[in-house]
């Protein structure tokens, strides 16, 4: 539970808000790299509650600035992109990927004005067929985050983006959420999947240690990047399964896999206070990874926009007999499972009605962190730093041992990722 006041602190992220202006102290995924193309249609994207576009000039540069043309504020979205640079249809101003006005046709006799003139833009890199962005100032920019699945062949990641309609906050304490997998997630009967496939678009197979018996064991340690959350649930009649959820702060994560299966890494970037850009990347450690099957177990439908076709307005498909037969839900899609849950709690929940349980830990301890780091920004103090020698090697592992094993025998954090290469304490 928290009080009313540190649910707005933690939900609040917009330009001026305190969680807004620490998360603007972290690279950000924006857009896929495909959606851009050179003197091609210009996109929109919010981003914590910019209103902003992105496009791709004719030598293939990127540029992502704010919409409003700096004249009188007409959308660039419908601009001319060619020349390198984007045009405003409603004088012709053109600005280039870094936000310099290069022509002004109706002043060009005074060239100090248009030297005066620039756009709010922001700098991107591109990783992985992803286009990241920094919003800090500029004096602040950290080194940009290396992933672990940064390192791996392109044939072996996929990723994708979708329009969630709520709150950040609530998405990412689903991904923390160990148990909901056992309920949420798990289908009647057993599953028939691909070499290193989590699941069917059904659901998780019901002999999976996720799903046969919720993993209420639980701990959480403090690490370099944040926080590694461990579960415990049985395995077979000898071993015990022991997982792991990484949260990267402020808004990564990496769910909990075992040995064979595709990885998968999570970030959930606020769209505004309402709504959430979830992107998930899934790879492979060593072999091209099946795009389709992955694609199809996560089951979404997006339009133009990346808004979801099968949503609360038409009740995600709900089947009302497949939820007898077939799965816990009644709903397709392991994504769409997860919206349904986090969407119909309402765009922000009030955290001061909860009444958290024990297996709620992760969530806990990733709030703890948020909270305690944006109240230590405000006071001043720097923002976590992210160390790539540890993110590089970064992933979730779990596995199998003995069930007379305890969580920190069978399964002890590595050195490297221990905070401050001291004694982790649970």
């Amino acid at each position: 539970m928290l009080t009313k006041q540190d649910n707005y602190l933690l939900t609040r992220t917009g330009p001026g808000t305190p969680m807004g202006e620490l998360f603007r102290r972290y690279w950000i995924p924006a857009l896929k790299s495909d959606e851009l193309q050179p003197d091609g249609k210009p996109q929109r994207v919010k981003l914590l509650g910019e209103e902003l576009i992105a496009f791709r000039d004719t030598e293939g540069k990127v540029g992502l600035m704010e919409e409003a043309c700096p004249h009188r504020g007409t959308s660039l979205y419908y601009g001319i992109n060619d020349g390198c640079g984007i045009r405003c249809m409603y004088h012709g101003w053109k600005f280039d990927t870094n936000g310099d006005c290069t022509e002004i046709p109706s002043e060009e006799g005074d060239p100090k004005f248009r030297k005066k003139i620039k756009i709010k833009n922001y700098p991107v890199k591109e990783v992985k067929g992803m286009i990241w962005t920094y919003m800090g100032p500029e004096e602040e920019q950290p080194d940009f985050p290396e992933f672990y699945w940064m390192g791996l062949p392109d044939e072996n990641t996929m990723s994708e983006r979708v329009w969630q309609e709520c709150n950040y906050a609530q998405v990412m304490e689903n991904d923390l959420d160990y148990v909901h997998a056992a309920f949420l997630h798990k289908a009647h009967g057993k599953q028939e999947t691909g070499e290193g496939i989590l699941s069917t678009d059904l659901g998780i197979d019901p002999n999976h240690p996720l799903v046969k018996n919720p993993p209420v064991k639980q701990d959480v340690e403090d690490a370099n990047y944040g926080k590694r959350c461990i579960a415990v649930g049985i395995g077979n009649e000898t071993d015990n399964a022991f997982m792991e959820i990484h949260y990267i702060f402020p808004f990564y994560t990496y769910p909990p896999r075992f040995e064979g299966e595709d990885g998968m890494w999570h970030a959930f970037i606020p769209r505004d206070d309402y709504s959430t850009w979830s992107w998930d990347v899934q790879f492979s450690h060593n072999r091209p990874i099946d795009v389709q099957a992955n694609h199809d177990r996560r089951g979404l439908k997006l339009d133009e926009h990346f808004k979801k076709q099968i949503s609360l307005e038409n009740e995600y498909a709900q089947d009302r007999e497949l939820q007898k037969t077939g799965n816990f839900t009644g709903i397709r899609g392991i994504a769409n499972q997860d919206h349904a849950a986090t969407e119909t709690m309402g765009p922000i929940v009030d955290r001061s009605k909860e009444h958290l349980g024990t297996s709620d830990l992760p969530i806990i301890h990733m709030r703890r962190l948020l909270l305690q780091q944006v109240k230590a920004f405000q006071e001043g103090q720097k923002p976590m730093a992210l160390e790539n020698a540890s993110l590089k090697n970064l992933y979730s592992a779990g596995l199998y041992d003995s069930n007379e094993k305890s969580w920190q025998e069978a399964f002890p954090m590595q050195d490297q990722f221990k905070q401050d290469e001291q004694e982790v304490k649970s």
